[in-house]
């Protein structure tokens, strides 16, 4: 191997090795300043992060140096929220959530949506699980997906995403023709239907992310259907 190729792969390696470079703050901060008071929009919704009340150097560092402000993540995208948040040994996983894509789904701050969600249920499943959905986008050149809140996937993740055939302009078709996927839900009574009503969003011991206290297929039918 010639002594260009070695130098190259010396290079590719380091480059690989060396971690990801922090994002550089417009202004140079104090030790202990309030991020709140520029980022006040972080703090306040319908749906609040728990680590907010924690402090924002619960998920970000913050470094001062010759009057330059960095801030980078304590741990790598992909691992952060599981320094908190137990990662799931079940058998079947959603690839977001296995792959820890958690802010594809969830905003990281504040949302008007329960548990942080970038939209309803409904919206949010079918971004990825629907075809032609309004606010997701297709590039070409980048060959990535834009999802609902500007986060973006390869169009390879996008494309494993089973799409759903639906029927009546997109009002019911799953899990069979005709079958409604929104209006009141016969299992909780009081609620209205979602996705949620038949499958978890994150992890299940049953085949196609089914409730935890579901068997089969048939089991669940039945749950609704006497």
């Amino acid at each position: 191997m010639s002594v260009k190729k070695i130098s190259t792969l010396v290079l590719a390696f380091l480059a690989l090795a060396l971690p990801v470079a922090a994002a550089e703050h417009p202004v140079p901060l104090e030790k202990d300043t309030d991020c709140a008071t520029c980022h006040e929009d972080k703090t306040k919704g319908k749906a609040v992060h728990s680590a907010i009340a924690m402090g924002c150097t619960t998920c970000h560092e913050v470094k001062t140096e010759n009057n330059v402000t960095t801030v980078n993540l304590v741990a790598p995208k992909e691992e952060l929220c599981f320094t908190c948040h137990e990662k799931s040994q079940d058998a079947v996983r959603h690839q977001p959530y296995d792959q820890g894509q958690c802010v594809v789904c969830h905003d990281p701050h504040t949302s008007d949506n329960p548990k942080q969600l970038r939209q309803p249920v409904v919206q949010l499943c079918f971004s990825c699980h629907g075809t032609q959905q309004p606010g997701v986008t297709l590039s070409g050149e980048t060959g990535t997906v834009t999802l609902p809140g500007n986060q973006t996937i390869s169009v390879q993740e996008y494309g494993k995403a089973p799409k759903l055939g639906l029927d009546r302009g997109g009002a019911s078709g799953h899990p069979i023709m005709g079958h409604p996927f929104t209006g009141p839900d016969p299992r909780a009574k009081g609620t209205q239907m979602t996705c949620l009503s038949c499958h978890q969003p994150h992890s299940s011991k049953t085949q196609f992310l089914m409730p935890a206290d579901i068997k089969n297929d048939l089991d669940l039918c039945t749950k609704c259907h006497q």
